[in-house]
């Protein structure tokens, strides 16, 4: 099947969200690797898997590659 045909604009957008999703990501993951078990992990946790989803998504319509999922 081919790839649908996305804009220059949309993918330039998509590549931005997907930068800064990859920074916020980053920084989320050391904030969480300094938490003991409990409701602010498991939110940040939840939070990470949002995130994640979300720059899969941008990724795909940039043309990017997502970034790989830390446990």
């Amino acid at each position: 099947m081919p790839a649908p045909m996305v804009a220059d604009e949309i993918r330039k957008a998509c590549r931005i969200h997907a930068r800064l999703l990859d920074s916020f990501i980053e920084l989320t993951q050391k904030e969480l690797n300094q938490l003991q078990p409990g409701f602010t992990e498991e939110s940040l946790r939840e939070s990470l898997e949002k995130m994640r989803a979300a720059r899969k998504s941008y990724g795909e319509l940039a043309g990017v590659v997502a970034v790989p999922t830390a446990a």
